[in-house]
């Protein structure tokens, strides 16, 4: 008979305490157990600041770019106010995506199911055959925010409402304090979203 290993087993397999010279990688389930996997899901990218795309694919009002984070669809854009946004890539009505690109730039968010109609800022603007629904506000029914901030040339967000700012998750990255760093340059590039 085998036995399955608990999660808290798999985890009390590693002392992260230990001294340097008694050190050693983690366990192998650490990498290729689901169940660690969905851990990492709720403990770690839905609590802490994710990079989702470039600065330079949301300059312009109406750029936007998507991307999943912690199995959570997103989408960050540019505002006509020019104020950088992100939202869940979630319509309100019934939970499609409401942009199916990887990156462009629209004048209006909108879904492709019912035709719903978001604006830059995320608030609800029009929706096909909803007249005189009752008990239905659409100003309570835009996409929902979450935390979003840029720092050098990247576009991070952060599903936590209640997480500290960027600044402070960078730390000695954004002082510059006590780091010593060696920096290169590298080309990546979207194969979709390239300038033209």
């Amino acid at each position: 008979m085998i036995t399955e290993i608990t999660v808290e087993q798999i985890l009390a397999g590693y002392n992260d305490q230990a001294a340097l010279s008694d050190a050693y990688t983690i366990p192998a389930p650490w990498y290729v157990d689901p169940r660690i996997a969905e851990l990492e899901r709720h403990t770690v990218f839905s609590k802490t600041w994710q990079v989702i795309g470039r600065v330079d694919q949301v300059e312009k009002p109406g750029q936007f770019v998507t991307a999943t984070v912690a199995g959570e669809p997103m989408v960050a854009v540019r505002g006509n106010d020019d104020i950088l946004r992100a939202f869940y890539n979630v319509c309100r009505h019934h939970a499609a995506a409401v942009v199916t690109e990887p990156c462009g730039q629209a004048s209006i968010l909108h879904c492709p199911y019912h035709g719903w109609n978001y604006g830059l800022d995320g608030s609800l603007k029009g929706m096909p055959e909803f007249d005189g629904v009752k008990n239905f506000e659409r100003k309570d029914n835009g996409l929902v925010p979450v935390k979003v901030d840029t720092w050098e040339t990247l576009v991070f967000v952060n599903l936590d409402p209640h997480a500290g700012s960027l600044q402070d998750f960078l730390g000695g990255l954004v002082t510059g304090k006590s780091l010593s760093i060696t920096t290169s340059t590298a080309a990546i590039t979207c194969r979709i979203c390239t300038k033209a």
